[in-house]
């Protein structure tokens, strides 16, 4: 079992929401801990603290964490669709997110693995703030950047600088590209069995699903979900999955205006991932968020 913390901007595209919920119906996990990060990181937490207590795990301790740039800057505004889901007897998550994540890696090092979903900026603050996660972090596996071709992606544009320095942190990555994941569609024809079931945790899922296709897609039923941020935690549980990586030197540039993730000479520092077996992750996908493992 794979002990995991969960650093998420849940509450504006859906793969957030979707990929919290694989982890909390993955048994190849134990799910330390849910840090939440960029704009309003609170209402973000009490999101996944909902998700927590809906799917049985009240335990797993949920807290915000930056709502600001790495530099201090405003962050780049992601809209939050997914609010509507919450009730006023939702929990609202306290403390610090940062804290949390030095203080959960710190508890199980050497074994840890931080799964970052959304900006890096806990990331990069909790390892300014606590040099030694350095030894403590076994690895970070990180949804970010695009390589083929070069371009723009939210978490690198949401904050550059915290990229450029979690890139050369002397940690272990698996860096899972938007040229990777948006391949991974989780299409309409696909959500049978979740809407079926009828169970408190899918019919939460389904509600974020309304949510999203009302405030992200306009209410358009052709656009279907890309499921970048389940994609890189299914990594992090089975890279069997993977069928071609590559070692490469990664960095920062900024091409008209936009911060981008290039392929550079040098010492690689990211085990970047190239491609996967689609069909089994879809299978995985598809069977987990509609819990009929438990069937």
């Amino acid at each position: 079992m794979i002990d995991i913390i969960l650093d998420t901007d849940i509450g504006g595209d859906i793969d957030d929401a979707l990929c919290l919920a694989l982890a909390l119906n993955s048994p190849e996990i134990s799910l330390r801990a849910v840090t939440t990060v960029n704009t309003d990181p609170p209402l973000r937490a009490r999101l996944a603290a909902r998700m927590t207590h809906t799917f049985g795990q009240p335990e797993i301790p949920v807290a915000p964490g930056c709502k600001a740039m790495f530099d201090g800057a405003p962050t780049y505004c992601k809209d939050i669709n997914h609010a509507v889901v919450l009730t006023l007897d939702d929990p609202i998550p306290t403390g610090d997110g940062v804290d949390l994540l030095i203080e959960t890696a710190r508890r199980h090092a050497g074994r840890i693995v931080i799964v970052g979903i959304g900006p890096w900026t806990n990331i990069a603050t909790a390892f300014e703030r606590a040099p030694d996660l350095r030894g403590c972090v076994a690895r970070l596996v990180l949804m970010g950047g695009q390589l083929d071709p070069p371009g723009p992606e939210s978490n690198i544009r949401c904050d550059p600088v915290a990229a450029a320095y979690v890139l050369n942190l002397p940690v272990p990555k698996l860096l899972v590209p938007l040229d990777v994941t948006s391949r991974q569609i989780y299409a309409a024809a696909d959500h049978g069995d979740l809407l079926r079931r009828g169970l408190p945790e899918t019919n939460l899922v389904r509600d974020f699903l309304r949510a999203f296709q009302l405030g992200r897609c306009q209410g358009d039923p052709s656009r279907a979900p890309v499921l970048h941020d389940p994609l890189a935690l299914a990594l992090a549980f089975d890279d069997s999955l993977i069928t071609s990586r590559q070692d490469l030197r990664i960095d920062i540039e900024h091409r008209d205006g936009e911060a981008v993730t290039i392929a550079v000479d040098g010492d690689p520092n990211a085990d970047v991932v190239r491609a996967v077996d689609e069909e089994r992750f879809a299978e995985l996908f598809r069977k987990r968020i509609a819990m009929l493992d438990e069937a």
